[in-house]
């Protein structure tokens, strides 16, 4: 690959300066878990934040075919969010989000309802990932509408795994188009629906395999989900998301063939010990999907049946020396499992990362993971496998706010 020094010199200069990684009370970043609906605070003020984020790749290839290739490369990601209060009800804002690898990097706006590449927008592409109205009547209700950002995922501390929602994850640049609806009880339980706008080409947001958006009648995604992240004893979240994507799913694999809709359900439930958010302490987690639905084992390119099956689960150890924690995580995806932004279908993988949230400076995260196909596709050697490692730093900033 062509390599772009100066590019990477630039992101690497601009994420050092005078960012930090920002705080919050939950073990797991705050930039990996907001979302638009949670733009709740002062946002009666014009306000401008954003992030940059810097990766340095590694990454080892077995294809299935029989080749192999290893290389690295150097991606950023930069994100800048306005936001105005037009009353204490309601505030709109937009963010503008590019991505770019050092290795072919060439500069484009664009404006589309559909991801231009599998993982998003492609490398060089800048778009708006946010532009919503927010109205939210005091802390219990809001209604985000317009292009928005939407996450529910596992917040097991190192790691924020999603099998079915996570808009923008690592340094991709995805979106929601459509509505959220979020009430917020007393009682800590979050109740939120979704509706996402699909467009022939496909939606905004990662989506794999036999799932297919060419017919009238798959034009809406519907998305609920309950879940609670205030403590219980040891439980620190607990939440159950059910997706349906209607006349969406190639059954065999063909748009001539037979279309069903696809469902999808997951639950999450995370764990801490002792019950302190400071400290020596082991934070866990374990999400299950299942998929009545799925495609023919023909479709797949699979000679067995064909699960609609998912799993995951985290063990962090949160700061066995002060900011510094590290964590493993081990997932299984079944080939009918087409949702998930973290997990390809068909999948095993395993990873370890270690993270350290130093004061006044970026985030810093290394890992390493491997991913290996469970079943070995029909026209393949062998099975596929991926060997990738990482070093990423994460500085947020806050330019302005004014009444």
């Amino acid at each position: 690959m062509q390599r772009q020094p100066g590019i990477a010199a630039a992101l690497l200069l601009l994420t050092v300066g005078a960012l930090s990684a920002e705080e919050t009370d939950d073990d797991t970043a705050q930039v990996d878990t907001e979302t638009t609906a949670d733009i709740l605070e002062e946002r009666d003020k014009l306000r401008m934040t954003g992030d940059i984020r810097l990766l340095v790749d590694y990454f080892d290839i077995n294809f299935r075919g029989g080749e192999g290739l290893g290389d690295h490369d150097v991606a950023g990601r930069f994100r800048l969010r306005s936001q105005f209060g037009l009353s204490r009800d309601l505030h709109v804002g937009v963010r503008l989000a590019g991505r770019g690898f050092a290795s072919n990097f060439d500069p484009e706006f664009i404006w589309q309802p559909d991801a231009p590449g599998p993982s998003g927008l492609r490398s060089g592409q800048f778009t708006f990932d946010e532009l919503y109205a927010l109205w939210a009547r005091g802390d219990h209700l809001s209604v985000a509408l317009g292009r928005i950002q939407t996450r529910f995922v596992l917040r097991s501390g190192v790691f924020a795994r999603s099998l079915d929602r996570n808009d923008s994850n690592n340094v991709n640049v995805t979106w929601t188009d459509g509505a959220q609806a979020t009430y917020r009880a007393d009682n800590g339980w979050n109740t939120h629906f979704i509706l996402q706008y699909n467009a022939d080409e496909g939606p905004g947001s990662i989506r794999r395999g036999q799932l297919d958006y060419s017919d009238s009648d798959s034009r809406v995604t519907g998305f609920a989900a309950v879940e609670n992240l205030t403590p219980w004893g040891p439980v620190v979240q607990r939440a159950i998301d059910v997706t349906y994507m209607p006349a969406s799913l190639l059954t065999d694999g063909s748009e001539t063939g037979r279309r069903d809709d696809y469902w999808a359900f997951v639950g999450r439930l995370a764990m801490r010990w002792p019950q302190r958010d400071t400290g020596t302490r082991v934070r866990g987690g374990i999400e299950f999907g299942y998929a009545p639905n799925t495609p023919t084992p023909a479709a797949a390119n699979l000679g067995t049946a064909i699960g609609g099956v998912a799993w995951n689960v985290v063990v962090s150890l949160m700061e066995f020396v002060p900011r510094h924690s590290i964590a493993i995580n081990y997932g299984q995806t079944d080939a009918g499992w087409l949702l998930s932004p973290h997990f390809r279908q068909n999948e095993e993988s395993t990873e370890i990362r270690y993270q350290w949230r130093p004061d006044n400076l970026p985030l810093i995260e290394a890992r390493i993971r491997v991913r290996r196909d469970l079943d070995q596709e029909l026209d393949a050697i062998r099975k596929g496998r991926t060997v990738d490692a990482f070093v990423r730093l994460t500085g947020q900033f806050d330019l302005f706010q004014r009444r």
